[in-house]
């Protein structure tokens, strides 16, 4: 009869679940898992760094929406995928770390470079545990897929002992599990939407401010069709910048201080209020605010909320553009708005322009745009905040 090793189990679920790249710096302790993947056709990507590779899980799972798996060596090579793992956390990305470990029979003895390291995850991932044999890993990771695609996107990590990749087991006694998660979708309460869409249509000063939720529910129609029936503008944050094109008549960047200053009804939708919207201080205080968030404990964090509905982004936008009457006459309030884009756009030209010295900031992305432009496909990669 034939048998599987755990490193085959393991990675021929990733390969069910559609990965096609395994991220990783090289050790010994994650080693049947790269045959493994050599077996399955799975590319292995070798990066100089583990933190790079816990970095390129996460922009893989940003492009593709689906799974970055990313494998790290026990000890020092889990740590240095820490701030990975956790940049992953606070952007929702669905990112697969696979730390490697001692063998289990030689737990507590002192093992090459053995620690603690299931503990050091479980406040940054949505699940930290360790497989504890070769016919767990399967299961293990069918939760590992359920959990980091159900609601809000989320990494996890699974610690695989050296002794569960390479020992074998009977496949025809532990087949690859099928139908242990659901895409189906999740819509809001009709009541509480009803609510929202009667409030929104009725405003006379409406702001939606979108979230990365867009990008992941792949909600980016909904938005611009609900945005034109309710004449609003549309304020994007997150991974959710890009979802509505820079020329959209909805799209605006440069007002929404103002914007939410002035704004009587306020949609948030899959993004928190958290510092980049200055925890909600900077809406209007007698404004009505909607949020919408598949959370229920990002609802109303920082910021009473006068209706919260808890659903995919995608649904709910849909349900409330159903609720709404007819496309409202919001012009003057756009006009009003772009208007104050205008001129900050003129203002910031005038830097474009400048040739102080040194030279301004805007005069050097000027610059860089300009050559990106000439170049043809460029690709910038930048940090700080400053």
């Amino acid at each position: 009869m034939a048998t599987a090793t755990g490193a085959q189990l393991l990675v021929r679920m990733l390969k069910a679940e559609g990965v096609r790249h395994l991220f990783t710096l090289s050790g010994l302790h994650i080693a049947p898992i790269y045959a493994a993947c050599v077996e399955e056709g799975i590319q292995l990507v070798d990066t100089r760094h583990e933190q790079a590779a816990a970095h390129a899980a996460d922009a893989t799972a940003r492009l593709t929406r689906g799974i970055g798996v990313c494998a790290v060596t026990a000890g020092p090579g889990v740590t240095d995928a820490l701030t990975g793992i956790a940049n992953a956390y606070a952007a929702n990305s669905p990112v697969l770390l696979l730390g490697g470990a001692a063998p289990s029979f030689n737990a507590g003895k002192g093992s090459l470079q053995e620690m603690e390291q299931v503990d050091l995850f479980t406040r940054i991932t949505k699940w930290s545990d360790r497989i504890p044999s070769p016919d767990r890993v399967p299961t293990y990771l069918a939760k590992a897929f359920r959990t980091m695609l159900t609601g809000r996107p989320g990494p996890v990590f699974l610690e695989v002992p050296w002794d569960v990749l390479s020992n074998g087991v009977e496949e025809s006694e532990y087949p690859l599990p099928t139908g242990y998660r659901t895409r189906a979708r999740q819509p809001g309460d009709p009541a509480f939407v009803a609510r929202a869409a009667e409030l929104l249509s009725k405003s006379e000063r409406p702001v939606i401010v979108a979230g990365s939720s867009i990008h992941w529910d792949d909600a980016a129609a909904q938005l611009a069709t609900l945005a034109e029936r309710l004449a609003a503008p549309v304020y994007l944050n997150g991974a959710g910048r890009g979802s509505l094109p820079v020329g959209h008549p909805h799209f605006f960047s440069l007002s929404r201080k103002e914007a939410l200053a002035e704004a009587d009804a306020v949609l948030i939708v899959g993004t928190p209020l958290d510092f980049r919207l200055g925890y909600g201080a900077g809406i209007a205080e007698t404004a009505t605010i909607v949020q919408v968030d598949s959370d229920a404990a990002e609802i109303g964090r920082n910021r009473a909320v006068d209706i919260g509905i808890i659903g995919d982004s995608r649904s709910v936008l849909e349900q409330i553009g159903a609720e709404s009457s007819a496309r409202r006459n919001g012009d003057a309030w756009l006009r009003r708005l772009r208007g104050q884009e205008q001129g900050k756009a003129e203002r910031q030209t005038a830097f474009e322009r400048s040739d102080q010295v040194p030279i301004h900031h805007f005069r050097l992305a000027k610059e860089l745009d300009n050559v990106a432009r000439a170049a043809g496909d460029s690709m910038f990669v930048a940090d700080g905040g400053n």
